[in-house]
C-alpha cells in the first residue's frame, strides 16, 4: 500500500465509519446497490472473531478507506470473502493488500473448514462486480469463475399486475412465532435443495442468519395449499439511492408446487406489498444459470439486470492429514 495505510483488525468503535466506505464502495459501482446498516454489521461482527478474520485500512488521516471479512460456510469447503475500497482512495493498493491478507488467513483457516466430500478441495470465494478491476484481479491471481448472479430492480408507482393464484392457494404474511418460521424454513430449505452449491442448513443457522434487527414477519409473504406451506417470499425494507426500497431476499417455491405460477404471483403480491408501503422501487438477486429459470421470470415481470456480480473460487492448499 502507499505510504500512510495500514491494516488491522477492527475498534468496535469504528463500526459506522466501516459502514460508511463499505456503502461509498458499493454504490460506486452501481448506485442501485442497497445500503448496509450498522444494525447488519453489528450482527456480523457478532459472529465472527473480528481480531482475526476482519480488518480495516486506514488512511493518511486515520480515516477507514477499506474492510474485509472472512467467515467460513457450516458445511461445503468454502470460506467466504468480502472486501471493499472507498472510491477515494482507490488506486494506493488497497485492494490487493487486502486481498493477500484474505489469502493467507483463508489458508490459515482451510483445516478446520467442514469439507464437502473427502477428496473435496477447500476454496476461497469473493464476489466481485464483472468487468471490473476487481475482476481483473482476481483472474491475475488464478481464481476461476464458477458463477455469475445478476442483480436486477424494477421501479414501482406504475399500473399493478394483480397476482393470479393456482386453485387451493391462499396467501398470508408470516406471523412470527417460532412454529411458523420453522414452518417456513422447511419450505425454503426443500425450494432452494436443488439449487448450484446449496448447502443445508439447520434452523438454528438459518434463523441466526434473518431472524435480527430489522425483521419484519409481515413482509415474509407465505403461500399455503391445504394447510402446507408451498411457496414463500421473504422480503425486507433497504435504502436506495436515498429512498425506501423493498428487496425480494429468498423467494422459493417447493417442487410439488411449481409450473402452476406461484412463483410469478408471488413475486407480483411482493410487489404491491412494498408498494403500499411507499417504496420507490424493488430489487433481487438471482443465479443467472438458476434450474428454474427465475431470472427469466423476473425480466417477465419488468425487473432489469442493473448489475452482474462473478463469483470466483481460488483453491486453496491443505496439508495431507489437516483436514477434520
Amino acid at each position: 500500500m502507499h505510504a500512510g495505510y495500514a491494516i488491522r483488525a477492527p475498534k468496535e468503535s469504528e463500526l459506522p465509519a466501516v459502514v460508511h466506505a463499505v456503502n461509498e464502495a458499493a454504490r460506486s459501482h452501481d448506485p442501485t446497490a442497497a445500503a448496509r446498516t450498522d444494525d447488519e454489521f453489528r450482527h456480523v461482527w457478532a459472529q465472527l472473531d473480528t481480531a482475526d478474520d476482519v480488518r480495516v485500512v486506514t488512511g493518511p488521516g486515520g480515516a477507514v478507506c477499506g474492510y474485509a471479512e472472512l467467515s467460513a460456510a457450516a458445511a461445503g469447503g468454502r470460506i467466504f470473502a468480502d472486501a471493499y475500497t472507498h472510491p477515494a482512495h482507490l488506486g494506493a493498493g488497497i485492494g490487493t493488500a487486502l486481498l493477500r491478507w484474505m489469502e493467507a488467513r483463508a489458508a490459515e483457516m482451510a483445516p478446520g473448514v467442514p469439507a464437502a466430500g473427502d477428496a473435496a478441495p477447500v476454496a476461497l470465494v469473493n464476489h466481485v462486480l464483472l468487468d471490473g478491476a476487481a475482476d481483473r484481479m482476481l483472474r491475475a491471481r488464478g481464481y476461476s469463475r464458477t458463477r455469475i448472479h445478476l442483480r436486477m430492480r424494477m421501479a414501482l408507482g406504475g399500473p399493478a399486475v394483480a397476482p393470479v393464484w393456482p386453485d387451493g392457494v391462499g396467501l398470508r404474511a408470516c406471523d412470527g412465532t417460532p412454529e411458523d418460521l420453522r414452518r417456513v424454513h422447511a419450505c425454503v430449505e426443500e425450494a432452494f435443495g436443488d439449487h448450484w452449491g446449496r448447502v443445508s442448513r439447520s434452523y438454528e443457522q438459518w434463523a441466526g442468519d434473518l431472524l435480527h434487527d430489522g425483521f419484519d414477519p409481515a413482509l415474509w409473504l407465505v403461500a399455503e395449499r391445504r394447510g402446507r406451506i408451498v411457496g414463500a417470499a421473504l422480503c425486507r425494507e433497504r435504502e436506495v439511492e436515498g429512498h425506501v426500497a423493498g428487496e425480494v431476499g429468498q423467494l422459493g417455491v417447493r417442487r410439488e408446487a411449481r409450473r402452476l405460477g406461484l412463483g410469478r404471483a408471488l413475486l407480483l403480491a411482493s410487489f404491491a406489498l412494498f408498494a403500499e408501503r411507499g417504496a420507490g422501487s424493488v430489487g433481487l438477486d438471482v443465479d443467472s444459470e438458476s434450474l428454474t429459470g427465475a431470472h427469466l421470470l423476473y425480466e417477465r415481470a419488468g425487473m432489469v439486470t442493473t448489475a452482474g456480480i462473478g463469483r470466483f473460487e481460488l483453491e486453496l492448499p491443505v496439508a495431507d492429514g489437516a483436514r477434520r
